[in-house]
């Protein structure tokens, strides 16, 4: 591993970038979830006895789980959410990210919350628009909670085929808990999904091995898997990603703090990377593992010992493997190709 110069890391915060794998719901800072909280009058203590510290941690998957509830539940007015855009965009805008694909959960809104989806909308909507003016171009991905949504239910199938679905959707996502919740349930939601010319994206391959993949492929068509490092377990797998050239959306911090490898020395993105397997850097769950796309790329760099060339093609690789629009992509893609190498 080669330690990433200050100089270094000045030049990938610079780096204009593009992230296809972070949740809005996750990208709540303590500073977000505070301000909301007291908007709402919530008390803290509920989940931090201690205080709202200023970087949030947690003992296990549950326990961030717990955690992630809790910010979601303060979510609640089409402000709220646009307040998070906001505060997402800015962070993007801060790390140079020229264009994101941004995992919202729609159905938590309707289903827990009680938001009607016009007020949603609008607030993505609005959100996006925004995010524009800050140098920040947004897509929508909006996924199905696995633990949330019954498999026969269809509800985020038909948000997204209404009138209330927001624009700038590129895609269907599945989130949540693997274990128990096999990609079958959710086949005709992406089917629908699909007929009206969305991506399927879901997750798949974090907490259940390679056999979530291999569904996520099979059964839902995925053109692009969330996480999905432990392929890696199957080398006849690993081998058809290759070949068939489906991106993987790994986040590497996401997945040291979950357990999903223990170091990075262990991680699978070496093996991934070297087997030909095409691969993206994520955040995630930004405001809960306290990162950034700058501070991603950077832990990769020293783990891979990347030069700047390799880290402005992965830039490139992110870009390709999104679902950006002919203009967007050309603008980007000039503007990282601008970034002289260190």
């Amino acid at each position: 591993m080669t330690p990433v110069t200050p100089d270094a890391l000045a030049w990938i915060r610079a780096l204009p970038k593009v992230e296809l794998h972070v949740h809005l719901e996750g990208s709540l800072s303590p500073t977000t979830i505070g301000a909301l909280a007291a908007r709402h009058g919530v008390d803290l203590s509920i989940v931090w006895p201690d205080g709202l510290p200023e970087r949030l941690s947690f003992v296990d998957f549950d326990d961030f789980i717990r955690q992630f509830a809790f910010g979601v539940s303060l979510l609640r007015t089409g402000d709220d959410v646009l307040a998070s855009i906001d505060a997402l965009a800015s962070d993007l805008a801060a790390n140079n990210v020229r264009y994101a694909e941004v995992t919202s959960t729609a159905c938590i809104y309707h289903h827990l919350l009680g938001m009607e989806p016009s007020e949603y909308r609008a607030a993505l909507d609005e959100g996006r628009r925004r995010a524009r003016a800050v140098g920040v171009e947004l897509a929508w991905v909006i996924d199905i909670p696995r633990a949330l949504e019954a498999p026969d239910e269809g509800w985020t199938a038909g948000f997204l085929a209404g009138p209330d679905a927001p624009d700038g959707v590129v895609g269907i996502g599945l989130g949540g808990p693997e274990v128990g919740y096999p990609a079958e349930w959710y086949e005709a939601s992406f089917r629908a999904a699909r007929a009206l010319g969305l991506r399927s994206l879901p997750h798949a391959g974090e907490t259940v091995g390679p056999e979530s993949v291999t569904a996520a492929l099979d059964v839902l068509g995925a053109d692009r898997i969330g996480h999905g490092v432990r392929a890696v377990e199957d080398p006849e797998l690993v081998r058809r990603l290759a070949d068939t050239g489906v991106p993987l959306e790994v986040s590497p911090t996401s997945n040291l703090l979950l357990g999903v490898a223990p170091s990075m020395d262990a991680h699978p993105l070496r093996e991934l990377r070297d087997a030909g397997v095409r691969v993206s850097i994520n955040t995630d769950d930004p405001g809960y593992f306290a990162t950034d796309l700058s501070a991603e790329l950077a832990l990769v760099a020293a783990h891979l010992d990347l030069s700047s060339a390799d880290l402005r093609g992965l830039e490139v690789a992110a870009l390709d493997a999104s679902y950006a629009d002919d203009a967007t992509r050309a603008r980007v893609r000039a503007e990282i190709e601008r970034h002289a190498l260190s």
